[in-house]
């Protein structure tokens, strides 16, 4: 099975546009996909309120659509939830509407500022992840998702300089972000965008996914966090080999928030 169980349509602010879920349907058909999540952008912040969609009702309501006209592939009804900790209203809109599945990301610290945009030169680097790791367990304990989407965000935009961004000496706070997603059921997500950025690879790094399983991770998800037509599925064949190198043989598809098996080949 070619599964693809994060990507974005016009409806996100950071995604080309125009793009319908129409037209994301017919190039994921194209490029051979057999199941696909549409999770578009929905984050809330301390602030202020939802941002990052320019209609969720409106795109909710187009995603179902589609899963009811699709034919030879698998809509999943999907959205991508940025700090369903940070506001009340999250929960609200998770429990309000009818979805297969829920990402939750971690894209803004509690100052609000997406971790895209934070000046990695002139910061702390430590206390920075030391606050982001703080973060991911807050979003973790607090729940209401049900995939924990790229856990190594930071490192695809913190290299400036000679500073080459890692996990590796903060492989003990990788472990309590690990041990949390077990307990809580969600699945690690294999996320594909690194491999447009410095990295060249899809994350998270390949030690950390050998954690998660030595550890007893079952649950993991693939996306190519695509957000323009052209890049439907990339990378997907890049996480399934990462995936079955650490001993995966399936991957979890939620259909109705309900964790499904699906073989990797």
């Amino acid at each position: 099975m070619r599964v693809d169980l994060h990507m974005h349509t016009g409806y996100s602010a950071d995604a080309a546009f125009p793009q319908t879920v129409a037209d994301k349907v017919h190039a994921c058909r194209a490029a051979g996909l057999d199941i696909i999540g549409i999770t578009d952008h929905l984050d809330f912040y301390r602030t202020h309120g939802p941002a990052e969609n320019r209609d969720a009702e409106a795109c909710l309501r187009d995603v179902r659509a589609a899963k009811e006209a699709a034919e030879g592939i698998e809509v999943l009804v999907g959205i991508e939830i940025g700090q369903i900790h940070a506001d009340s209203a999250a929960d609200a809109f998770v429990r309000g509407h009818q979805l297969d599945m829920v990402i939750g990301s971690l894209h803004a610290m509690p100052n609000d500022l997406d971790i895209y945009f934070h000046d990695y030169e002139h910061l702390d680097c430590d206390v920075f992840l030391q606050e982001y790791f703080d973060q991911v367990l807050e979003m973790e304990a607090h729940g209401g998702f049900d995939v924990l989407a790229h856990i190594d965000y930071p490192l695809r935009v913190m290299k400036h300089g000679d500073y080459v961004p890692s996990f590796d000496q903060y492989m003990d706070r990788v472990q309590q972000v690990l041990r949390t997603c077990i307990d809580h059921g969600y699945a690690l997500e294999l996320n594909a965008a690194g491999l447009a950025g410095w990295q060249k690879k899809v994350g998270p790094p390949q030690n950390i996914l050998y954690e998660y399983r030595r550890m007893g991770g079952e649950r993991i998800s693939i996306g190519s966090d695509s957000h323009t037509l052209d890049t439907v599925g990339r990378g997907v064949a890049d996480c399934t080999a990462n995936a079955l190198d650490a001993g995966f043989t399936t991957v979890t598809v939620f259909r109705g928030r309900k964790p499904e098996q699906v073989s990797l080949t």
